[in-house]
């Protein structure tokens, strides 16, 4: 049976919210399942799954660190290492006890998993030891913090964040906002996210206003969480 993006999400919830990511409802990226952990205030590790092309049943998933949840985001100067698939960080051992046969032999350094249990229970806890791996990589936080493109899209962010409730732009002529709400973002996002870029003299289209609404709506939503946890 074909794996669903809407199976994949229900096999791997609970046991990820295990581990502190939160699951996010998402058609804007292009992943498969989208799952955010915070790191510290201005940190976070977005998770994203991608299930195979060539295989019914098969997904695979990879990191993301920044200061903005765009998953996959490595233009410009955004350090290429923030972006890496989970089974990189695995051991030649490792990968023999977590990863099928297929994929733990010595010339393949990819990895795919089914849906089974025993699957399932292999790639949680892969995520699991390789999180730290992958956040250890030399100079990674340096290289985040010089990067200048990661510096723009957070200040952006950050103004929508802020400006989100702000009647002060009453009269401003909105031309790529959607029509109603996505992934049940209010539609005030995607018009401060307009705004936003319009004023700042950056790219306005339909995909960097939604892009940015909704990045600001996930570090929005996880802050809001992980404060209230504590």
């Amino acid at each position: 049976m074909k794996l669903t993006k809407a199976k994949l999400i229900k096999q791997t919830k609970n046991e990820l919210s295990k581990l502190g990511y939160h699951e996010i409802k998402d058609t804007i990226t292009v992943a498969e399942g989208l799952y955010v952990k915070l790191i510290k205030k201005d940190l976070f590790i977005t998770l994203g799954l991608t299930i195979s092309r060539y295989y019914e049943a098969r997904f695979t998933a990879s990191f993301y660190l920044s200061k903005t949840t765009i998953w996959g985001a490595i233009w410009g100067d955004i350090p290429k290492d923030s972006y890496q698939r989970v089974a990189h960080f695995l051991t030649r051992e490792e990968r023999q006890v977590f990863l099928s046969n297929e994929y733990s032999k010595d010339d393949i350094i990819d990895a795919w998993w089914d849906v089974s249990n025993s699957a399932i229970a292999n790639f949680v806890y892969t995520v699991k030891i390789t999180e730290k791996r992958f956040l250890e990589q030399p100079d990674l936080l340096n290289k985040i913090e010089s990067s200048l493109e990661v510096k723009e899209l957070q200040e952006l962010s950050a103004q929508v964040i802020e400006e989100r409730n702000s009647d002060k732009h009453d009269q401003f002529i909105y031309n790529f906002i959607p029509k109603k709400p996505i992934d049940d973002i209010p539609i005030r996002w995607f018009k401060t996210a307009e705004r936003v870029l319009f004023f700042n003299n950056a790219i306005v289209n339909t995909n960097t206003v939604k892009r940015l609404a909704a990045d600001a709506w996930r570090q929005s939503y996880i802050l809001d969480h992980f404060v209230s946890s504590k």
